[in-house]
């Protein structure tokens, strides 16, 4: 009888254990993405770094290796591509409301920050506004409370302050962070990713068909861009838009679908091959660049940089490859060598971790370092050290100083909007403490009080 009910609660218990919804299986973790982010981090900052302590205006140096570091703006938007595509491609619980909530607030609150930050201390403050209309606003708000003054009489200098604030957040203008425009284009991305998994979805088996007819379009855009411009100024903010990077997020998904294909090709029996392909093609398309800058050079009035715009057609091969070449990098590293680097690996996890909020940071550093000066060129340390060693120590100085603050502001209340990760306790203070006496110390000590409370005071008589 016991049997038989041990028997029947087993099999209900297994019933029951069946009918309940299993856990998601949670991907593998990808070690060689840190790698990738930490290094476009890395070389982002540093080109910053560089156009801030140097002519970049008339140089030609600084315009030729601005010219090959776009890449690394578009290794932003494919890496985006492949990291939401490989966490979300595939999954039946996938819902576009859910993901917007995730995702968006991520980006869109650290954009109204730091625009905000960037707005007020290198617009606001060399102007000397920021005073004025702290001093306004706080007489607003005093007489309104005190009933001096009405509500309604708000300054009219603040009113104009707001609408050029909330012009650099609705045009990705940054407020004098000039980096902020990715943060403006990656909440696009966000909105838009949805339909680029759909897109995913119903061209299976015709992706190399999707991602040409992307390619096409890129040429299309980029040839726009270069050579239509009715007025002086880029009056559509192409840049600020997810137009020009559209292919680069298509090229980093198709990857992230196709990733075991590519990780056999990169790891596989051909892999010297793919390797040397992929040297000569970088190799090629870096000629093809420099040769078609240095014709538009040869062929314009116009300073070196105006001829090293990132949307330029003829650097879309270079763009691509450069791509390609950082991720097998990578996944060679991840795959061969991540587990016989130690060190190293914790570094790249390390620097991964805070990137974002690095990048985030960085170009306020910056300012504080080049003496907030409009253009660091003339900042005291660039005058005092010979280049390139004024410029290395700014680059230097612009890592640690960005670090120290991300490890500052993670560990403040709102740490997910300031730094893009949750935060982090706060070291605990620990007092010394006394030590208590060794357990065998006291029973000792017990033992001989003991004994010698029983011993008689006089010997005994023979």
């Amino acid at each position: 009888m016991t049997s038989t009910t041990a028997t029947r609660v087993s099999a209900r218990d297994d019933a029951v254990s069946d009918a309940a919804p299993k856990p998601k299986a949670k991907r593998s973790y990808l070690h060689h993405l840190d790698l990738i982010r930490a290094t476009t981090f890395a070389l982002v900052i540093f080109i910053h770094v560089l156009t801030q302590t140097t002519d970049e205006v008339n140089s030609v140096g600084v315009s030729t290796t601005g010219l090959f570091l776009h890449f690394t703006r578009n290794m932003f938007f494919a890496l985006t591509g492949f990291v939401l595509t490989y966490q979300y491609f595939g999954r039946q619980d996938f819902s576009t409301w859910s993901f917007w909530r995730r995702r968006i607030k991520l980006v869109l609150y650290p954009y109204v920050i730091f625009t905000t930050i960037y707005f007020a201390v290198k617009i606001l403050l060399p102007q000397g506004r920021l005073s004025g209309d702290t001093k306004a606003l706080g007489g607003y708000l005093w007489g309104g409370l005190t009933g001096s003054s009405s509500f309604r009489d708000f300054p009219a200098g603040i009113t104009g302050t707001l609408k050029e604030l909330g012009w650099n957040l609705g045009w990705g203008l940054g407020g004098g962070g000039f980096h902020m425009y990715f943060l403006f284009v990656m909440v696009q991305v966000y909105l838009l990713f949805p339909l680029v998994l759909w897109l995913l979805q119903v061209t299976k088996g015709y992706h190399a068909a999707l991602l040409g007819a992307a390619f096409v379009t890129q040429i299309f855009i980029t040839v726009t861009i270069t050579h239509w411009l009715p007025t002086t100024s880029p009056w559509w903010h192409h840049y600020a838009t997810f137009i020009p990077y559209q292919f680069f997020l298509f090229y980093g998904a198709v990857a992230a679908v196709h990733r075991d294909a590519i990780t056999r090709a990169i790891t596989g029996p051909n892999a010297r091959y793919v390797g040397a392909g992929l040297v000569v093609a970088l190799i090629g398309t870096a000629t093809y660049a420099l040769l078609a800058f240095r014709e538009r050079l040869a062929n314009s009035d116009l300073p070196p940089n105006a001829s090293a715009g990132a949307f330029e057609p003829t650097l879309l091969p270079f763009l691509v490859t450069a791509i390609a070449c950082l991720f097998t990098v990578a996944l060679l590293w991840g795959e061969r060598w991540r587990e016989h680097t130690p060190r190293f690996a914790r570094f790249v996890s390390f620097a991964s971790n805070r990137s974002f909020g690095v990048f985030l940071v960085h170009v306020l550093v910056l300012y504080f370092v080049l003496g907030m000066l409009p253009h660091g060129e003339n900042a005291w340390l660039i005058r005092t050290l010979p280049q390139p060693l004024g410029t290395a120590v700014a680059y230097l100085l612009t890592l640690v100083g960005s670090i120290l603050l991300v490890e500052l502001l993670r560990r403040l209340p709102g740490s997910l909007y300031l730094t893009g990760r949750e935060r982090l306790p706060l070291p605990a203070l620990r007092l010394p403490k006394r030590k208590p006496a060794a357990p065998a110390e006291s029973q000792a000590s017990a033992v001989t009080s003991g004994s010698r409370a029983s011993e008689p005071t006089t010997a005994p008589s023979a």
